[in-house]
Formats: C-alpha cells, structure tokens, sequence
C-alpha cells in the first residue's frame, strides 16, 4: 500500500479569493495531513513565484527521508484559474509552452529524488491542457537532436487535471476541493499507483460529486500520454 505521499501545493488565489478565504489549498492541507500525507503550501502571486517554487521543489534530496520513505511519490498540485489556453497567476497569464517553461526544473532536474514524481492541475480549462503536447514534442525533439549538455525531459508518470463539472466545462471551487479530498484519500489506498486503481478513483469521483478529472499516463511504447 502506498499509504502516504509527498504533496506540494501550488495556489493562487486572486484578491476576491483572498478576501472571501476561498483557498483549495487549506482545504487540501488539513485533511490530506490526516489521511496522513506530507504536506507544504506555496502561495504563489505571479509568474514569478511560481518559477522560483517550482525550482525549490526541484531540489529535494530523497537522501534525507528515511531509508524506508526515500520512494514515496511526490505530486505537485497547481491550483488557480484558468481558462482552456493556460492558468493566472495574479496578472501574469501563463499559456501551456509558458506552463512548461516554468516546470522545466521539475522534468529536468529531479535526479536527487527517487520516489514517482506526479503533477496535478485544478483549473478552469485544463482539461484541454496542452502541457502533454509540449512535453511529448520536447522528448521527439531531444531523440531527433540530441544534446548532451541540455537535460532532456523525464515526462511524470501521471498527470491529472480538472475537466468540468455538473456537466460544464468549469469547475467550481466547492466540486474541485471535495474531489481532489477524495482522490488524495483514495490513491493512499493503493498498492500501487497504477491505471486500474486510478481509473477506479476518477470514476467513483464522477459518480460522487459531478465532477471530471482527467488521467494522462505516460507510455514509454509510444512515448505519448494516454488520457482516461
């Protein structure tokens, strides 16, 4: 059983959220810690935060977890709002090639780490994220034209994102808080983190709340992400 992960959670709320404490992350933060999961918040307010974190999160020494937790997977949840082109972060709206720009340090650069490394993307139009296209397009590029001295990309084993719910095409903040409580919870029950189990979360999320999350694995075979 995987029993706990590592969570980074990513958010930016903008002012009216801020105001009115509408914040996923809080939510996440203390019932993901009673499921028993290790959990860290960094708020982000621009474009720049979210690069500087993101480079942070990059440097984690597994070397100094535990000789038994030193493979516990690590997920990093972005939340904010977006829209089917890419996510705000305060003024600064990222499309998906900027998206992958910033996470470039965490597909590059985690060879310190040794546990899954998982990204998961709760926003408004991510279910047409095209951050799956730009990683697929890096690794054909790197395989055509390859440079020693620039890391190539190591593409996470799962992504996960919000697509809609009640039957539209956004996501409200009371659905996507409730589901991502419950998948968090769920994928701790697993032996491994693998599609039958996941497929069986996303499912009984639907079924629960009305609301879709995405799953895009990566397939060493095709070098693509399947989506489910």
């Amino acid at each position: 059983m995987i029993d706990k992960i590592r969570l980074f959670i990513i958010e930016c709320v903008d002012p009216m959220d801020l105001l009115q404490e509408r914040s996923e992350a809080t939510a996440l933060e203390k019932i993901c810690k009673a499921i028993g999961h290790e959990v860290a918040i960094l708020r982000a307010f621009c474009e720049q935060d979210l690069v500087k974190y993101l480079d942070y999160i990059s440097s984690i020494d597994g070397n100094y977890a535990a000789a038994n937790h030193s493979r516990v997977p690590l997920c990093i949840h972005i939340s904010a709002h977006g829209n089917a082109s890419g996510i705000s972060f305060g003024r600064d709206f990222l499309n998906w090639h900027r998206l992958f720009l910033a996470l470039s340090p965490i597909l590059k650069d985690m060879s310190q780490y040794n546990g899954e490394v998982l990204i998961s993307i709760s926003a408004c139009g991510a279910g047409q994220q095209k951050l799956v296209d730009e990683i697929e397009a890096e690794i054909a590029r790197y395989h055509v034209d390859s440079d020693a001295s620039n890391p190539h990309v190591e593409p996470p084993e799962y992504i996960f994102v919000t697509e809609g719910s009640q039957g539209k095409d956004v996501v409200y903040w009371d659905d996507a808080t409730v589901s991502w409580t419950i998948f968090y919870h769920q994928i701790s029950k697993l032996k491994a983190i693998n599609d039958e189990g996941i497929h069986l979360i996303l499912d009984d999320i639907e079924h629960a709340t009305k609301t879709l999350l995405r799953s895009f694995k990566w397939d060493t075979k095709t070098q693509k992400y399947v989506v489910y």
